[in-house]
């Protein structure tokens, strides 16, 4: 009955795991977006290609770069490391719940004084020895349990730490994509906005030579060409920052890529209407909102884990060797050595450290679950300026494109009339002039769209879950 009542203690000692079991904390919320509208976003579905949202730009070139820099970023090769890291200190704490058992081994050969020694002490000696030592806590309190589950957590951490890093890289190298090609579009549409000054500069020059205008005309289209002409090299020069980025950000050297962005680049067309899903889509989905949220359990295995500090901790211990004279004799019955034993620490005064680290435990633990609610709080405030800047962004796009037919026909009139003599050459030129900003501009604006576009994306959570895992293509130098 004593050994029935003894194991039914130790079951129940088992069972008394300290510090609280982590509960998902809950956040209040809506549904819907306060910036969704009708004409540009749909909140109640699930967004289209949240997965690998940037396929939708039909562009094989920057679905090459995603993958490449999935691949080839050292920075998420890096925090790939830390995950193993984690891994093996799980293995490390979970080794804590088995016994450790030791072989050790010895020989001695001790010459002893013949004029000094008694008996057996004197002259040559030989030894001989061998053990194996086990010992094991047992985990009563549930101290293990719970730095298992903190490293269990850690090991979470570590790869939405990962998973947060892969959705900023890809998101940063199709924002340094678009605008790429958007310096290329400027670029483009400077060297068109140069022949169309050339053409008013052929016209002020023919009206010169009829007397019609003095040369004053002539060299103001001059200096507008000119002044045109003069933004081509800090364009060329954003051009080559964009591409030493996208470099980087895929992990090879620049000019491994510069006859990749020689290659016809095609615009693509921009949707006004992006499903963008509920709200809690994106607690499941955005890796900030899962890494606040594991170390929030993290913190509350910590908890556990100081409290079980207050309680005794209990140990077996047991060995069994051999000592003999002659190497032949190790391990027969006369040789052998035995003990068992069992060791119990309990802290009775410490004064208040132990207290002191469950409070920090304690402390720690709120701490992380307002870090994970405000985390949630900036999710949504990143969700929505970014869906209240894609709606601005195409409201503005369409005024622009408005303003440019009516623009354009304003500079067609203003040739005309400066042809026929009824207006000064100021008219046409600041028509042409206004004219090409608003071109520029609607280039401008609808770069922005597709950079909005991809930090909404990248606020929604997605690009980082499932990356293609097929084979890389290679570049020509």
């Amino acid at each position: 009955m004593k050994s029935v009542r003894a194991i039914l203690l130790l079951l129940l000692l088992s069972g008394c795991v300290q510090g609280p079991d982590y509960i998902k904390p809950a956040f209040e919320h809506n549904e819907q977006w306060l910036n969704d509208h009708k004409a540009q976003t749909q909140a109640g579905s699930q967004p289209v290609d949240a997965i690998q949202w940037w396929q939708q730009f039909n562009d094989p070139l920057l679905n090459t770069l995603i993958l490449q820099a999935s691949q080839h970023n050292h920075d998420l090769a890096t925090a790939l490391n830390n995950i193993e890291s984690a891994k093996v200190l799980r293995s490390k704490e979970n080794a804590a719940f088995l016994p450790t058992l030791d072989a050790s081994g010895g020989a001695n050969r001790n010459r002893f004084s013949r004029q000094t020694g008694f008996g057996a002490n004197t002259g040559i000696r030989n030894s001989y020895s061998g053990s194996l030592d086990a010992s094991w806590e047992l985990d009563l309190f549930g101290r293990t349990r719970r730095t298992v589950e903190a490293a269990d957590a850690q090991i979470g951490a570590s790869q939405a730490s990962l998973d947060g890093l892969k959705l900023s890289v890809l998101a940063e190298v199709a924002a340094n994509y678009f605008e790429l090609r958007g310096l290329q579009r400027q670029l483009q549409a400077t060297r068109h906005d140069i022949k169309l000054l050339h053409e008013v500069e052929k016209i002020a020059q023919a009206q010169t030579e009829l007397g019609s205008t003095s040369g004053l005309d002539l060299a103001r289209a001059k200096g507008e060409r000119q002044n045109i002409e003069a933004n081509i090299p800090d364009r060329e020069a954003e051009m080559m920052a964009r591409i030493y980025r996208i470099a980087v950000l895929c992990g090879k050297a620049p000019e491994f890529y510069m006859a990749s962005f020689q290659q016809e680049y095609i615009s693509p067309t921009l949707a006004d209407r992006i499903p963008v899903g509920l709200r809690s889509d994106i607690l499941k989905r955005r890796p900030d909102i899962q890494l606040a949220e594991y170390n929030l359990a993290a913190a509350s295995a910590s908890i556990g884990i100081a409290r079980a500090d207050q309680f005794p901790s209990f140990s077996l211990t047991g060995a069994i060797g051999s000592s003999a004279r002659l190497f032949s004799n190790l391990f027969i019955p006369s040789t052998l050595t035995g003990s068992l034993g069992a060791a119990l620490g309990w802290p009775l005064f410490d004064g208040g450290i132990i207290q002191a680290n469950i409070d920090i435990a304690e402390a720690d633990h709120r701490a992380a679950l307002n870090q994970y609610h405000q985390q949630v709080l900036l999710a949504l405030e990143d969700t929505e300026l970014a869906l209240m800047r894609y709606r601005q962004a195409w409201q503005r796009l369409r005024l622009l494109r408005k303003a440019e037919q009516s623009r354009s026909q304003a500079f067609e009139i203003a040739r005309l009339r400066y042809e026929a003599g009824q207006d000064s050459f100021m008219v046409i030129l600041d028509a042409e002039r206004v004219l090409i900003t608003t071109r520029n501009d609607i280039i401008n604006s609808e770069i922005q769209i597709l950079t909005i576009l991809t930090q909404l994306y990248k606020t929604l959570g997605g690009g980082w879950t499932a990356v293609a895992q097929s084979e890389s293509k290679v570049f020509s130098h």
